[in-house]
């Protein structure tokens, strides 16, 4: 998922368009109708959220989706959102497009996300559970159609893909589909687990290399439950790490050790160091999992769907980085 910038619209801009959108079948936000249902898929929906509450009168025809990975759950779920914002289509949301044969109305989401675009797509409700920016685009996203939004108050990262998913199917009345996708998902890495036991118990230190620097990913606290639901353990130093200090420089590589140690490298040659570079450097050599050949590199479009994980992005992932994990235990 690619973060959406700060917005540039103006609330009058916004009242202007929202005036428009009175005949919608979902009535926005609303903490006045105590008849509203807080059972999954019992409508009228009241969702309890970080910003109040959502009521949704009826089970959402149309949907509208405010990040990539809320793009994804969508998919996931079956539905074909009104519009979406247009980053770049990931390779696993390509083939969901394509073995569908849908085609999206979209917004260029440079300048923010498009109120008026997405007020002009009518939509019933507006799903928002990895909304990055919705701390400022809340009230204007709310004016538009109820915003089904990430639920804690400790905010987004406090959920788990699974939450995400499974508020959907709540608010959008597809509380089975839900279910059946996330029990989907644990399968898939349940069995990758199960077929490959050399994985269970062994640390490993999950690290990408971005412009500024060498971020350790899989600090304690983060979610790295893509590597320990296959059976992998986090090692001591990943304590030593949290979300507002995960950076390494070239001169403390040494702190990646690990039974097993992945590392990606999505930016390329704009990034701290290239793959060339760290890897021809001595300390970065004399590290004993790399010694061991222990070392894997996952594919430049991987880092995306396991920093962002998704019902749809997941498996695909799994996929590319099995065989990278298989290697390196082996």
């Amino acid at each position: 998922m690619r973060a959406i910038p700060r917005l540039t619209a103006s609330a009058a801009v916004a009242a202007a368009f929202v005036a428009a959108l009175s005949g919608c079948t979902a009535s926005p936000e609303s903490d006045t109708d105590t008849d509203a249902s807080t059972e999954c898929g019992v409508f009228p929906y009241a969702l309890a959220h970080a910003f109040g509450e959502s009521v949704i009168d009826e089970k959402p025809e149309r949907v509208a989706v405010v990040t990539d990975v809320d793009l994804d759950i969508a998919l996931a779920l079956g539905i074909e959102p009104v519009i979406y914002p247009a980053y770049e289509l990931g390779a696993w949301q390509e083939e969901a497009f394509e073995e569908r044969g849908i085609e999206l109305d979209s917004y260029d989401p440079a300048d923010g996300i498009d109120f008026e675009a997405i007020a002009e797509a009518e939509p019933d409700a507006i799903l928002a559970t990895s909304g990055w920016s919705l701390d400022e685009d809340y009230e204007k996203l709310s004016a538009i159609a109820p915003v089904i939004a990430y639920t804690t108050e400790e905010g987004l990262d406090a959920m788990t893909w699974a939450d995400r998913t499974s508020v959907a199917g709540c608010a959008l009345g597809l509380e089975d589909e839900a279910d059946a996708v996330i029990a989907e998902v644990h399968d898939a890495f349940a069995e990758a687990a199960a077929a490959n036991p050399q994985f269970a118990g062994k640390t490993i230190a999950y690290a990408v290399i971005h412009p500024d620097q060498i971020t350790y990913s899989s600090y304690e606290g983060s979610d790295v439950s893509f590597f320990t639901d296959l059976g992998f353990t986090l090692p001591e130093i990943a304590s030593e790490f949290t979300a507002d200090n995960s950076g390494l420089s070239k001169e403390n590589v040494d702190k990646l050790e690990a039974d097993v140690l992945v590392i990606g490298y999505p930016f390329g040659d704009e990034g701290l160091l290239t793959r060339d570079e760290l890897e021809s450097d001595p300390l970065f050599q004399s590290l004993e999992v790399v010694k061991r050949g222990a070392y894997g590199v996952i594919g430049d479009d991987v880092a995306s769907p396991i920093a962002y994980p998704s019902p749809l992005g997941l498996p695909w992932a799994l996929e590319q980085v099995l065989p990278v994990l298989v290697d390196a235990t082996d």
